[in-house]
């Protein structure tokens, strides 16, 4: 056995010998060796889950938090009430020196490993916002969003970053890229690999397009966004896309 796995099976071991002399001692309420037994192990299983060892990791990565990709946003739940997840970030690699040796600019250079980031990240099934990587590379977050905009606007991909995922903010590029695709005649499965989002989420955008644009010419965006219970921001949005105009 390897000097690792020597030391993991060593802190699991002791982990869970700990957990059972903290019950035994000191929560002699749950009684039954086995639910103690079950609850040690449901503990151990946590903290594998949530720490990566450090022998992981390679040169230029580091461990960083984020919010799981299952840990939807709802009403009144803050940031300290969302469940976070490790994963293994690369702040540098061989094709960021290699980059660098080429002559290529400072700008295009951080635009890789911004893009990498968040890849990264969602690969992990987890998703970072654009303040992670705004300190991460000791950039602004305007630099970030930049980056992000113009990398799906020029390639067509999404960039997996949390506010797009979970649909938080004003994040309306991704929107804009499914109706896109849609109106281009890829179908919903198709758009949905394309962009990283459900084929749940891919028909909503589109459907939600279809209301407005069959109602465009017949209603005031007032009126639309009252039949379709939209806000009239919303309504707006959509109608930008019918021919990728700006509505004021």
């Amino acid at each position: 056995m390897n000097v690792p796995m020597m030391i993991e099976n060593k802190v699991t071991n002791s982990l869970r010998g700990s957990v059972l002399n903290l019950l035994n001692r000191d929560y002699q309420f749950i009684v039954g060796e086995k639910i103690q037994d079950m609850f040690a192990q449901d503990i151990v299983d946590l903290v594998d889950t949530c720490y990566k060892e450090p022998w992981k990791l390679d040169v230029g990565q580091i461990l960083w938090y984020g919010a799981a990709v299952d840990e939807k946003p709802n009403y009144g739940k803050n940031s300290g009430k969302t469940r976070l997840t490790p994963c293994i970030l690369t702040l540098i690699n061989k094709e960021d020196l290699e980059m660098k040796k080429n002559g290529y600019s400072n700008k295009e250079i951080i635009q890789v490993k911004i893009i990498r980031l968040f890849n990264e990240a969602y690969e992990q099934l987890v998703l970072l916002t654009h303040s992670d990587a705004a300190f991460l590379f000791h950039t602004s977050t305007g630099t970030v969003g930049k980056v992000v905009n113009e990398y799906m606007r020029e390639t067509g991909k999404i960039v997996p970053t949390r506010g797009i995922v979970h649909d938080i903010g004003r994040a309306m590029t991704h929107k804009k890229i499914i109706v896109r695709l849609y109106k281009e005649g890829y179908q919903t499965p198709e758009i949905a690999r394309k962009t990283n989002h459900t084929l749940e989420a891919c028909d909503r955008y589109i459907k939600a397009y279809k209301r407005v644009e069959k109602l465009n010419t017949k209603m005031s965006i007032d009126e639309i966004a009252q039949t379709l219970g939209m806000g009239k921001s919303l309504v707006k949005e959509y109608l930008n896309l019918i021919d990728d105009k700006e509505v004021k």
